[in-house]
């Protein structure tokens, strides 16, 4: 695999389609990303991008009609890829309005002028050689998505699974989710084709997790559950663990397959923390604590040989205050021997710590990760200026500038 970091040409730049980007092991067994044209290495690099909406409890809404404007995210993308970035990451799935992408209550798939929007904006970031990591994230809702979701309940009952872990462990939520990224990606591929080259990679989450706190993990002793074919003692802690591993791959693969039958090229993806942002490790049996009740997933299992992804996206904050990146609780041991290449979905620094040393801080969390292997980062976030406690956004104190200037490269 050729060293080379992929730079866009002035055609690509001028509305050529962008080449597809694949996933290849070189000879050292490094997993990396790589241009399927010319075999050259592609190395992501870029930022977040989100618009939260005041009216909708603040939740992402950057594609929804009336918020999205094409003319002002052309100037944002435009901004964006004069710094040096090729990859921009977004909710791609956000407020659940009359204004967003399943429409109102009664819709009956997905929003036509949502998706017009999403389609303009995967255009626009073609013409500016820009990736796109779109994130899939949550379960629709709808007349036509919930039919779906009730149907599949009804044939496979699990009433013991609860809460926001129904999201994960529930035959309706995947079901209805499942179709809806079906859906969405057939509506770009109808549209043009071409655009679904722009998708680095589909991720089904921004940061997937279960909380010990709901069912079937605040189950008493003696509780038994049976998920994806396999019954699971919830006394047992190997048994609890194995639980949440098998549930959360079966999400993950069903996911992927949905994008594939419609796009048998593109790659997959999920984002995630990692264990030790609430100080356990990465096999904890989810065990209930006085702790925050989430729980992510484990690296390894959706790296590993049974993983339909193509890719991790993993998230790196300063969980205890310092700029310390700990491989073991990114498993990276096991994710190295995968065929799998990792990114830093996410990084960055509050405004607890001075622009200085939240720059020093950032540049020793991405040579960390780079060290361990990863291939590729992704600042959070563009532009959250005018919301109280988020991290140093990018269009600050030349931010974004300092961060593609960084000295610091991939393995």
């Amino acid at each position: 695999m050729a060293l080379m970091i992929v730079c866009m040409t002035a055609a690509l730049l001028h509305g050529a389609p962008l080449p597809a980007i694949g996933v290849e092991t070189d000879d050292s067994g490094v997993a990396g990303f790589v241009n399927r044209d010319t075999g050259e290495r592609f190395v992501p690099l870029g930022f977040n991008h989100t618009v939260l909406s005041e009216i909708s409890g603040g939740w992402h809404a950057v594609f929804n009609v009336g918020h999205y404007n094409g003319e002002e995210m052309e100037l944002l993308l435009s901004r964006l890829a004069a710094t040096g970035a090729n990859t921009i990451r977004v909710w791609a799935w956000g407020v659940q309005n009359d204004t967003g992408f399943t429409a109102a209550p009664d819709g009956e798939g997905l929003n036509p002028a949502y998706m017009e929007n999403f389609v303009d904006f995967l255009r626009r970031c073609a013409n500016h050689g820009l990736y796109v990591v779109p994130i899939l994230d949550e379960t629709p809702h709808n007349a036509y998505y919930n039919i779906i979701s009730e149907g599949a309940d009804a044939a496979l009952p699990t009433p013991d699974i609860t809460g926001y872990n129904r999201n994960y462990l529930s035959p309706g939520p995947l079901a209805a989710k499942a179709q809806a990224v079906k859906d969405f990606v057939q509506y770009v591929k109808d549209a043009d084709a071409e655009l679904l080259n722009a998708v680095l990679g589909w991720s089904f989450s921004n940061e997937a997790f279960v909380k010990h706190s709901e069912g079937p993990f605040n189950m008493g002793s003696g509780a038994v559950i049976t998920l994806t074919g396999r019954s699971y003692d919830m006394s047992d802690n190997g048994q609890r663990q194995a639980c949440y591993d098998a549930a959360i791959l079966h999400w993950c693969n069903a996911l992927a397959d949905a994008v594939k039958s419609v796009a048998p090229d593109a790659l997959t993806t999920i984002g995630m923390w990692t264990s030790d942002a609430h100080a356990r490790p990465p096999v904890n049996y989810l065990l209930p604590d006085a702790r925050d009740p989430r729980r992510p997933p484990r690296p390894s299992v959706l790296a590993g040989a049974d993983s339909k992804l193509d890719f991790l996206d993993i998230h790196i904050y300063p969980w205890d205050g310092t700029s310390q990146v700990r491989p073991e609780a990114h498993e990276r041991d096991a994710v190295r021997r995968s065929n799998k290449p990792v990114i830093v979905g996410e990084y960055g620094v509050f405004k607890n710590k001075t622009i200085e040393e939240a720059k020093t801080m950032m540049r020793e969390m991405v040579e960390q990760a780079y060290d361990m292997g990863y291939q590729g980062s992704l600042h959070w976030v563009w532009d959250l200026t005018e919301v109280e406690g988020q991290t140093w956004s990018a269009v600050e104190e030349g931010l974004a500038e300092y961060l593609m200037a960084l000295d610091a490269h991939p393995k």
